[in-house]
């Protein structure tokens, strides 16, 4: 009976892993708040808490506690130390078990769930002694996952997006905005081109070892070829399509990860494989005639639609070509200089600033970050709060420089400013042993029947990681970045993970028994707390749901409406700040309209409420400056019920200053907020500080002219004075900043 059930429990595993690794680069949902991440994030978090309560199942029906050895224990346990460690200090520690909201991946309980999941694989499914390893079967889902992710996206390139026909019932690509724009970068169902475009990028070395651990025996019959080389030309039709998505992503670091990924696969292939042949029996070897077919078929597809590098464009594309033989030499010479003389002011304000220059300015303030907390970090997933504390000044130069980035954009900079020298040591040690262990093991089952797809598996790691230095993980690649190393242990060499801790340590089996109704009891308490926990997770997203509708209704002015979802949101998740921060705006505001309708004891009792949610978020998240932010408005609002107010805002935003010490839009709120006092000295002096601080800021040199005008007609003995000043500000925007400004244009002309 027991043996039964627990073959039972084992499938469902099995089936489990299917699912995850199936469904998770699939899975999004229009009405959440965010769309793709977070949705990501809850079916692993239900994959794990399901697959909890199966283990924990058998191992009550097994009567032993059993979790499989593998080589990487050591690493893994000081690399969850280390995030432990850093959520325990974090200045936000909400933010650090959860991860920062709307993506979910990276806090603590993403990790200890991903750690989770590695240890529940490692135990329970790679004792098969079938044919093809559990491992073999689920890279196999991948990129079937991968293949269904990638004709979804392909369309959208070319104006036709299926999500837009999922969630609109248009097949055309308007239900993406502005900062969307799949015909220019597709994204498909990852959400950023950057996040698919390294997702295939760990798929195609796979493809590529599927495609040579299938090709036929050197033996075959003549009249077998044809089917036998079927599936091997298969495999390069799939890494055709997904080489052709990834180029469609414009993605440049998941082009250069790719590269360096085959360009591993290939080195250890040939050290393992081809090194031993002589030139002649190189050209016969049927692993070097598919590498070279893949490699040309690359090569090919990149010469007809060119890189996401524009620089390797040049030379090795069709259009690149072209434009160098047609273009004359002075035109180019022409574009380069006018390029080079535009400021950054100039660039911030009309193209935008390159992505290189904005990340390298985003690496100086995580290296601060991490020169003030060396050891355990600000705390796991913090940036998003704690970049503000150090944001080099050149950042308010940028076209997004007024962007919140919840990332260092540089995977291996942000655990150092966040986890400290220990999170970022045990990250790399997890690293550099996995490395050292595959080449140890490599050399030794050199003939292994599924080399060609460990090999591959390297080149997939690698790809991650370089693909990292220049971004972030997201779910899948987090997925992928702790189980490829166990899919690698599994099938290249088993015996690693051989060894068990057990509890009660059992050498031989004991009898089969039947479930008695001790065990009964115990995996019905199991089965309790994992339908919490899944109900949990449940109203967590319902919730979201209500926040998102609210927060979407506040953004476009319909405060009543958002009212009702937000209040709900609040009571289904009384643990989530960031929603009682939203109805705390969403209810000031709606306490100034009662008053402008004459229902003062409504709008005072709004105000209040308003009031109450706002002391108690800031009173647990002192280092968070967004909830200061919004703590200012709310009080703001408020003032113009109740003048003393305006103090309370004032008080808000110096403090919202401490922690963003060079933000200029909070130097110019201020401002504002002491022209609202009467303090016109005070206000002008901000008003030059902003301008210090981001001298293209349009509203400051803006306010400046305006203040300066209305003083000249208040001190007609220094008018001549007042209205040079204001002019000087008025030209320096149309001069050096935006010639097309109209409302500067028409202050201008009151002043001549």
């Amino acid at each position: 009976m027991r043996s039964d059930w627990i073959s039972r429990i084992d499938s469902l595993i099995k089936w489990s892993f299917y699912a995850l690794f199936f469904f998770v680069p699939l899975v999004m949902f229009p009405a959440t708040y965010e769309l793709f991440e977070f949705n990501k994030m809850w079916f692993v978090f239900g994959i794990s808490i399901l697959i909890f309560f199966l283990w924990a199942s058998k191992m009550i029906i097994s009567g032993q506690i059993e979790i499989r050895r593998t080589p990487l224990d050591i690493p893994i346990a000081l690399f969850l130390a280390s995030q432990i460690i850093s959520t325990i200090v974090s200045i936000e520690p909400h933010v650090s078990l959860w991860g920062y909201y709307s993506r979910f991946n990276g806090g603590l309980f993403s990790m200890i769930a991903y750690i989770f999941l590695y240890y529940a694989f490692a135990t329970n499914l790679t004792k098969s002694d079938s044919k093809a390893p559990v491992s073999y079967k689920i890279l196999f889902v991948s990129l079937i996952s991968g293949l269904i992710v990638t004709l979804w996206g392909l369309p959208s390139h070319f104006g036709y997006d299926p999500t837009c026909f999922l969630f609109r019932g248009t097949l055309d690509v308007s239900c993406w905005g502005e900062s969307f724009k799949p015909t220019i970068r597709i994204f498909s169902t990852l959400g950023q081109p950057n996040w698919l475009g390294t997702f295939l990028a760990v798929l195609i070395p796979i493809g590529i070892g599927f495609g040579l651990s299938n090709l036929p025996e050197s033996n075959i019959n003549i009249k077998d070829i044809k089917k036998a080389y079927m599936i091997p030309a298969l495999f390069l039709g799939l890494l055709f399509l997904y080489y052709l998505a990834l180029l469609y992503t414009r993605s440049q670091s998941s082009f250069l990860g790719l590269a360096l990924g085959i360009l591993v696969s290939f080195l250890l292939l040939f050290f393992f494989k081809f090194r031993k042949y002589s030139a002649a029996g190189l050209i016969r070897d049927k692993f070097l005639r598919y590498v070279l077919a893949a490699t040309l078929l690359f090569a090919i597809t990149t010469f007809l639609i060119g890189s996401p590098i524009p620089t390797l464009n040049k030379y090795t594309t069709a259009q690149g070509l072209m434009t160098a033989l047609t273009k004359k030499p002075q035109e180019a010479l022409r574009e380069t200089k006018e390029k080079s003389k535009q400021s950054p002011a100039k660039q911030a304000e009309t193209g935008g600033t390159e992505s290189s220059k904005i990340r390298l300015i985003v690496w100086r303030g995580a290296l601060e970050l991490f020169s003030r907390n060396p050891l355990f970090g600000t705390g796991v997933e913090t940036f998003a709060f704690a970049y503000y504390k150090v944001k080099p000044i050149e950042h308010n130069l940028t076209s997004e420089w007024d962007y919140l980035y919840n990332k260092a954009h540089n995977e291996y900079l942000n655990y150092l400013a966040t986890t400290g020298a220990f999170g970022l040591g045990s990250y790399l040690f997890l690293i550099a042993f996995f490395y050292y262990y595959c080449l140890k093991t490599l050399s030794r089952h050199k003939h292994s029947a599924f080399s060609p797809i460990s090999i591959a598996i390297l080149g997939s790691f690698t790809a991650i990681l370089v693909s990292s230095f220049f971004g972030f993980s997201v779910v899948i690649l987090n997925l992928f970045l702790f189980f490829l190393p166990l899919f690698f242990f599994e099938l290249t060499n088993r015996e690693a993970l051989s060894k068990s801790f057990t509890y009660p340590n059992k050498k031989e089996k004991s009898r089969e028994q039947e479930i008695n109704i001790f065990k009964m009891a115990g995996i019905f308490i199991v089965a309790a707390v994992a339908l919490f926990y899944e109900f949990y997770l449940l109203n967590f997203w319902l919730a979201d749901k209500k926040y998102a509708l609210g927060y979407n209704l506040n953004k476009a002015g319909e405060f009543t409406q958002a009212f009702t979802p937000l209040s709900e949101a609040v009571k289904m998740l009384p643990s989530e700040d960031l929603y009682k921060d939203e109805l705390s705006i969403n209810m000031a505001t709606l306490a100034v309209l009662l008053s402008q309708q004459n229902q003062g004891s409504e709008a005072a009792k709004f105000a209040n409420q308003a009031k109450s949610l706002s002391d108690e978020v800031v009173s647990r998240h002192r280092g968070n400056v967004v909830f200061y932010k919004t703590r200012t408005r709310v009080l703001f609002a408020l003032s113009q019920l109740d003048p003393s107010y305006l103090d309370s805002a004032l008080d808000s935003i110096k403090k919202a200053q401490v922690l963003a010490p060079t933000d200029p839009k909070i130097i110019y709120n201020m401002a504002l907020f002491y022209n609202q006092k009467g303090e016109t000295a005070k206000t002008i002096e901000l008003l030059n500080q902003a301008k210090k601080m981001k001298n293209n800021y349009v509203d400051a040199y803006y306010a400046l002219g305006l203040f300066y005008s209305q003083l000249a007609r208040e001190d007609p003995g220094n008018a001549a004075v007042l209205r040079k000043l204001a002019k000087e500000n008025l030209n320096f925007i149309l001069t050096n900043i935006n010639s097309d400004n109209d409302a500067a244009k028409q202050l201008l002309k009151t002043l001549e």
